[in-house]
């Protein structure tokens, strides 16, 4: 919707000649037409939906859109039926298109019928005027048996739901019995157990369940991914044993293409291909029920992608030059691999389009073949699909010519090498010199020889004839790559600190002020893209976390945030009771501001129970909520606030499982770790009310609490202490909303309170994870900014190292720096993937500036009341 910022559907400009007239032209008077996102909402007078039903669904190609959109039109104003349509072709395209999520894919029409006896009639209406056309089958669906493109499920029409506390809607429907249960939406037909299906048990939608295919030979193990075009496979090939990759493409839904069409395609090509060896082998094409698929070799290997990221240099905490120079003979390796691999299908008359580190296996040996090749073109057979990732193709890419389409090849093999670097390829379509920036850092900071950096600028050199031939070019880098040198020296860290962490935390608010002078209703400044999943008001990604930025730095805050909020606030709607996302967390900043009998208001008015009840953590549960509460009581001394902590504290010591003299709170099938979901961050609750009451079974439980966290700790591939997200997860975390420098800020305050030198030792045995120059986003929940936030943490409660942790904190800080996007005068910080601009608390400016700021003038850590733990400490060295 938007080239800088993340933004809704809700956005997109209809273009009303599509579908709007061909409907309004049919509306007698008294029908409203009115758009809510992306769809188009047509009611008659005095509507009556009910708020569950039998609802039915409409699909259809773009091509005959209009038509069935009409037909349908007709049956449904002759019969007074309230239904919603998608507002344009390019929407339709979206929905009809493969990354539309699994459960709303191919739905152009919904139909809402007042009853059971009128949903029968309309959807025999609709069956027959509308046999003949095509359409996606709509997976959460069962089909008319005569229509393909009508079909119905059960579910939320006017609609109950509840908010969870993070501010997310979760619709419900409601039993018989009066009690409420979830609204299934997932890709699947299901009934609920009170009804029974209109049109009876036979004649269930074929192809729901995966039996034998192709004829009996393949028989699938395991689904590898889904998308709405279909799922990718590891199956059985029951005629010759062995295991095979099947990729399965549904009629109707596709990308730049028809699914079905690129999945032909691909099988064409990869046929052409299969003499080369660079790519699967192809074993079988076949249509089974509607769908196609395509049987191809299971290559032995991991993704480019994987290959690096395993690998990283900057993983290592002090990496010598030997092994910066190990790494780039890994490197030089597999790339000339990559290099020769993409030379032969060049070749053979053929360009890949879409080459991605993710679309490429590298295979034990080293050697590279190539996967997924939907958007590979055989030169002069087929059409250009315009489709790319991000970072991975030259701006305004040409591939009209052979000649075009290698030289794009070309870009994108030296975007992948890129990657070796960093996999910060998605910076580069919001700002062309990010990439230079971290090539000459990595150059200065780590070592890595120039020829690297020139090599990379060469290849994406934005004419393409200046780009060289891949082959050519990495014999010359690993020329250069032998001469590195190799000894056991630390890697140079020539990078000079920031010129002014003051002036980056002083360019990061002045953007945020910029865009603080154009709010809108559905987010204050630019944000992650969960504001629009949720509400434009909380911590994380909404104005309360802007507005506690601005006032734990001291800044001047924009003259219209506060009262936006409070506006804001006072309008109503759900927003959930959490910390982060919700009621909680806004009070707390409302406290701040000074704005204590709203900020009492929404403590009251939010009770500990429903959703937030159902989770333990720091960031959307029970803890969170107790905090705020104790925020409240430390700010206004209110006993009702102190009251209702202890609630929450008691409720979680009621709900706690005890393991091994440890403590933790399961959610669901996995055990969080952490300071946001984790026993973490519930011992950082329990600690305070324990400061706050003076009562033992709180500082007992807090213990036992950060004790069951320190004891997931693992090595990671580099011997450095780290933890995974989950019990048993398969990813080790550096950062603050999830792994070690969460579980260290809490394990550094309890040294602090209770003088334990076990928690000192704690710190000590994992820091080394937090000095990290490097990491994959510059953010606060989950980049740099919050390690750099730990470190200052750690300063604070271990004055003894305070110097070192300083010094690694401004190491922090130089990560940040080349991440940062230049607008005019001001600096911007990438979101989400570093795909677009991001303002927010959790990813992008505020919490970034937060830090930076704090690393230049001082002050207290975000939502860890921290004031009443520096009185618990000095009351401790006191009595000591």
């Amino acid at each position: 919707m938007d080239r800088e910022f993340f933004e809704p559907y809700a956005r997109h400009v209809v273009v009303r000649d599509d579908f709007e007239a061909v409907v309004r032209r049919q509306l007698p008077p008294g029908w409203t037409l009115q758009r809510a996102g992306v769809w188009m909402h047509a009611r008659p007078p005095s509507a009556r939906l009910p708020v569950q039903g039998w609802k039915i669904h409409v699909s259809s190609v773009a091509a005959t859109a209009r038509i069935v959109l009409a037909i349908a039109t007709a049956i449904l104003v002759a019969s007074g039926t309230a239904f919603k349509f998608a507002a344009d072709l390019q929407l339709l395209a979206a929905i009809n298109g493969k990354r539309w999520p699994r459960g709303g894919s191919g739905k152009f029409i919904t139909v809402y019928p007042e009853d059971l006896r009128a949903f029968r009639r309309l959807l025999d209406d609709l069956a027959a005027a509308l046999t003949g056309y095509a359409g996606p089958h709509v997976l959460t669906d069962r089909r008319h048996p005569d229509c393909p493109v009508v079909s119905y499920r059960y579910g939320g029409i006017a609609g109950e739901h509840h908010v969870d506390a993070s501010g997310r809607r979760e619709y419900l429907l409601r039993r018989p019995d009066g009690g409420m249960q979830p609204d299934d939406r997932a890709p699947r037909y299901t009934v609920p157990e009170w009804l029974t299906d209109p049109l009876g048990a036979e004649g269930a939608a074929a192809g729901d369940a995966m039996p034998l295919l192709g004829a009996g030979r393949f028989r699938p193990l395991k689904a590898l991914a889904f998308s709405a075009a279909g799922g990718v496979y590891i199956a059985d090939d029951l005629f010759e044993g062995r295991r095979v990759v099947i990729k399965e493409a549904r009629p109707h839904i596709g990308a730049a293409e028809p699914a079905t069409a690129s999945l032909r395609k691909e099988f064409r090509l990869l046929r052409r291909l299969a003499p080369l060896d660079v790519a699967p082998r192809p074993i079988a094409h076949f249509r089974e029920w509607e769908h196609s698929f395509l049987a191809e070799e299971l290559l032995e290997g991991e993704t480019l992608r994987g290959w690096l990221a395993r690998r990283y240099p900057w993983l290592r905490a002090g990496a010598t030059r030997m092994d910066v120079a190990r790494y780039f003979d890994e490197v030089g390796g597999v790339f000339a691999s990559f290099a020769a691999t993409l030379a032969r299908v060049h070749a053979a008359g053929v360009s890949i389009g879409d080459l991605s580190f993710h679309n490429c296996i590298v295979e034990a040996s080293g050697r590279v073949r190539l996967i997924d090749l939907e958007t590979a073109v055989e030169d002069g057979l087929d059409k250009v699909a315009d489709a790319w990732t991000p970072g991975f193709a030259p701006k305004g890419a040409q591939r009209g010519t052979h000649a075009e389409a290698m030289a794009a090849d070309r870009y994108a093999f030296g975007a992948n090498l890129f990657a070796a670097c960093l996999p910060a390829n998605a910076l580069q379509p919001l700002d062309a010199s990010a990439i230079p920036r971290f090539l000459r850092q990595y150059v200065d900071d780590l070592g890595y020889p120039q020829a690297y950096a020139d090599t990379v600028s060469a290849l994406m050199h934005d004419r393409p004839e200046r780009r060289p031939d891949p082959v050519a070019a990495m014999a010359a880098l690993r020329d250069a790559i032998g001469r590195m040198p190799r000894d056991g020296w630390p890697t140079p860290h020539r990078v000079a600190p920031p010129a002014g962490v003051d002036g980056m935390a002083d360019r990061l608010f002045a953007y945020i002020d910029t865009q603080a002078r154009s709010p809108r209703k559905d987010r204050f400044v630019p944000a992650g893209p969960q504001v629009f999943e949720t509400h434009p008001h909380g911590v994380a990604h909404g104005a309360a976390g802007i507005l506690h930025a601005y006032l734990r730095a001291g800044r001047t805050v924009p003259a219209n945030l506060l009262a936006w909020l409070t506006a804001g606030v006072q309008a109503g709607g759900g927003r959930g009771a959490g910390l982060m996302g919700g009621d909680a967390g806004i009070a707390w900043v409302l406290l701040e501001a000074g704005e204590t009998s709203l900020a009492n208001a929404l403590l009251a008015a939010a009770p500990l129970d429903g959703a937030v009840a159902q989770h333990a953590g720091l960031h959307d549960g029970t803890a969170g909520w107790g905090l705020a509460r104790l925020k409240a009581w430390h700010a206004l001394g209110a006993a009702a606030a102190l009251a209702d902590a202890t609630l929450a504290g008691d409720s979680l010591l009621a709900c706690a499982v005890h393991v091994d003299g440890a403590l933790c709170w399961p959610d669901g099938a996995r055990q969080p770790l952490g300071l946001a979901a984790g026993a973490s961050g519930i011992a950082l609750f329990l600690l305070h009310l324990h400061l706050a009451t003076d009562d033992e079974r709180y500082l007992a439980a807090a213990r036992a609490a950060l004790d069951f966290d320190l004891g997931q700790g693992m090595p990671n591939a580099h011997g450095t202490l780290s933890w995974p997200a989950w019990v048993g997860g398969p990813t080790l975390l550096p950062y603050l909303r999830q792994g070690t420098a969460g579980v260290l800020a809490v394990a550094a305050r309890m040294h602090a309170c209770t003088g334990d030198e076990r928690y000192r030792d704690a710190v000590l045995a994992a820091d080394a994870d937090l000095c990290r120059r490097h990491a994959i986003s510059p953010g606060l929940f989950d980049g740099l900014a919050g390690l750099g936030e730990t470190l200052l943490d750690l300063a604070t409660f271990l004055p003894g190292d305070a110097a070192r942790y300083r010094d690694e904190a401004m190491r922090v800080a130089c990560g940040i720096e080349p991440f940062l996007l230049p607008r005019g005068e001001a600096l911007a910080m990438p979101g989400a993937e570093l795909a677009r601009i991001s303002c927010d608390f959790a990813t992008g400016n505020a919490g970034a500036g937060a830090f930076l700021d704090r690393l230049a003038h001082g002050g207290h850590a975000s939502f860890m009341l921290d004031e009443a733990l520096h009185a618990a400490a000095q009351a401790r060295c006191e009595a000591a």
